[in-house]
């Protein structure tokens, strides 16, 4: 069970890496488009559609990561105002709703990116990228999130990004 944890661990930080690594590429990309845009050159024609998806790749993957580390956006300061066992009952029933709508995004990401690959749906732009790609980017990433959100409240964390505040 260790070694699947460690797995686990080392694929979060991987992503996130990886998304670091893809949004310099897409900053790339995009200031090379506008350079040879600029200076009257023809530009790459799938620059546009390729930073579109590097993009939601780049979210999908960095969002286990950033539920971890609690740099994600969250409003604390009426439920920080109450009373410490209120506060806990309150972070909990947060945490499960979270778990249960990340759960609910991925099935229907899953069950759209399956109705594209079966009819074979295309996005059809300056390149074509099949269909089920993008929702396969969300499916991954919000099950990513909701397994980090499990393995907190698991962990026995009131809070998400494993700080008890209060």
């Amino acid at each position: 069970m260790r070694l699947v944890l460690r797995g686990y661990d080392l694929l979060i930080i991987g992503l996130a890496v990886l998304a670091g690594v893809v949004y310099g590429l897409a900053t790339i990309g995009i200031i090379t488009d506008v350079a040879l845009r600029n200076f009257g050159y023809r530009p790459i024609r799938a620059t546009s559609a390729l930073v579109e998806y590097s993009l939601l790749f780049a979210t999908m993957a960095a969002g286990p990561w950033v539920l971890r580390q609690g740099a994600h956006v969250a409003v604390n300061s009426f439920v920080a105002m109450l009373p410490r066992g209120l506060h806990r009952l309150v972070m909990l029933a947060v945490m499960v709703l979270s778990i249960a709508v990340l759960a609910l995004l991925c099935w229907r990401a899953v069950l759209n990116g399956i109705d594209e690959l079966t009819w074979g749906g295309m996005d059809m732009r300056s390149i074509n990228i099949p269909g089920w790609v993008a929702y396969a980017l969300l499916a991954s990433g919000f099950g990513l999130m909701a397994t980090e959100v499990l393995r907190m409240l698991l962990r026995g964390s009131r809070s998400m990004g494993g700080t008890e505040s209060h």
